[in-house]
């Protein structure tokens, strides 16, 4: 076989022809962008250290204020007239968030059985704002973004009251 005939392992070589013009209006459009993005990354003086400093700051800075919100949930006894009232709140709370997985009457399903006498965590109040806000490992989701103080108390008394 010879070169003169342009065929190469048994495959006819055929002259290429230029890209389309979209195709190199693209690659220019593309090269462009990448040149401004990199100069604006490089001179904008924005910082992934920078960010997380200031996340860690605003943590910080809600973490000190907890303790002046009066700290873990339930960590003041409710008086009984006010416990049926927030029993009822957390019952209703309890049907709407956890009866998914603690089942409607907190026997357990996928999640924790809640009438028993122990917990992994503790069964004091403050254990179990604690797993409610923090959640645990294993399923357990947190709920501290998702309620307020006064929802937190209704479900730990709801939880207490269980049998």
């Amino acid at each position: 076989m010879s070169d003169e005939h342009n065929d190469y392992d048994g495959i006819s070589y055929r002259a290429e022809t230029k890209s389309p013009a979209v195709f190199r209006a693209l690659l220019c459009i593309l090269v462009a962008w990448g040149v401004c993005f990199i100069g604006y990354y490089l001179f904008s003086g924005w910082s992934s250290e920078a960010e997380f400093a200031q996340k860690r700051q605003a943590k910080q800075q809600q973490q000190s204020l907890q303790p002046a919100m009066g700290g873990t949930p339930s960590a003041v006894p409710l008086k009984e007239g006010k416990r049926d009232e927030y029993i009822a709140m957390g019952k209703k709370e309890f049907g709407e968030r956890c009866a998914a997985c603690h089942g409607a009457d907190g026997k357990g399903a996928i999640g924790t059985d809640l009438t028993r006498p122990d917990y992994k965590y503790g069964r004091s109040e403050q254990a179990i704002a604690q797993s409610i806000t923090e959640g645990r490992p294993g399923g357990m989701p947190s709920f501290k973004n998702d309620l307020s103080h006064e929802k937190i108390e209704g479900l730990v008394a709801f939880i207490l009251s269980l049998k």
